[in-house]
């Protein structure tokens, strides 16, 4: 198995962001106006049927973004290539808030949710997940001026009585409550439907949350266009980036498992780690 450290991606935030939050804002408003509050937008769609892939992948620079008229995404591309090698029909339907797609994928409106989110115990016990895309950690997003009265954080033991935000149904949220316990001590973990990873970084670099983890993939990103930004912090191990798929379809698992193998061994996906991670 090839695991590929990610390092920051080419290119710049400013047209991505503000899309992302068009898109995010309608979302919310969509929520609000059309659909009852625990509705999700993933009622909305229709799975295509057939031998069809429905595959619900996350807005983020390095998954699934607009470049000009063009869609960009290491994800994106790898699982485009995937389908087009084995002759697989699929559809992508490009999400923000994680819980519009886990919600789908309960249902069956999605066959395979593509996310950044690492393959950790719990989502493990929820899904089936694939063999590793790539490898990640968590890292701590915080101002260099940061305003709080003890200063920047260096050690994970300084978030005891924090507010630290992660993005809605991260599985991070298992490794924050356990460093509290490890330091006898509590995080206020907060998060919200509406805020995706990047967006939460953005929000920390114009102080409107304290701190934010996310996974350090996207936070070199963000990074890259706001160097007041502190990301020096880990928060966890390096894990493995995988696709999950609902639990127990083992055979839509072993399938996409076999081609991710087979692909990972090609000069394409080398080209495609030199695109965007290199």
């Amino acid at each position: 198995m090839n695991n590929v450290n990610t390092r920051p991606i080419k290119g710049h935030l400013p047209v991505y962001i503000a899309l992302l939050i068009l898109v995010l804002t309608g979302m919310w408003m969509l929520r609000r106006c059309t659909h009852p509050d625990n509705a999700s937008v993933a009622a909305q769609f229709l799975h295509p049927g057939g031998d069809t892939l429905a595959v619900a992948i996350e807005m983020s620079p390095l998954t699934y973004a607009y470049s000009g008229d063009t869609v960009t995404g290491f994800d994106y591309e790898m699982m485009k290539d995937i389908c087009r090698i084995h002759k697989q029909p699929v559809v992508f339907h490009p999400f923000a808030p994680l819980e519009y797609a886990v919600k789908g994928l309960e249902r069956g409106t999605f066959d395979i949710v593509i996310a950044n989110q690492p393959a950790t115990s719990d989502i493990k016990e929820k899904f089936g997940t694939t063999e590793s895309i790539f490898t990640d950690h968590a890292v701590l997003v915080q101002r260099v001026d940061s305003a709080d009265s003890t200063g920047i954080i260096t050690n994970t033991r300084q978030l005891a009585g924090k507010e630290v935000w992660i993005a809605d149904e991260s599985s991070l949220r298992t490794r924050l409550e356990n460093l509290a316990a490890e330091s006898g001590d509590t995080i206020n973990i907060k998060s919200d439907p509406k805020y995706s990873a990047e967006l939460l970084g953005i929000m920390v670099q114009q102080g409107d949350i304290p701190r934010a983890v996310i996974n350090e993939s996207v936070a070199q990103r963000l990074k890259t266009d706001y160097p007041d930004l502190d990301i020096s912090l880990p928060v966890s191990f390096s894990q493995f980036q995988t696709w999950f798929v609902k639990k127990n379809d083992d055979a839509l698992l072993n399938k996409i498992n076999s081609w991710i193998a087979d692909y990972k061994k090609t000069e394409a996906y080398r080209r495609l780690i030199d695109k965007y991670m290199e």
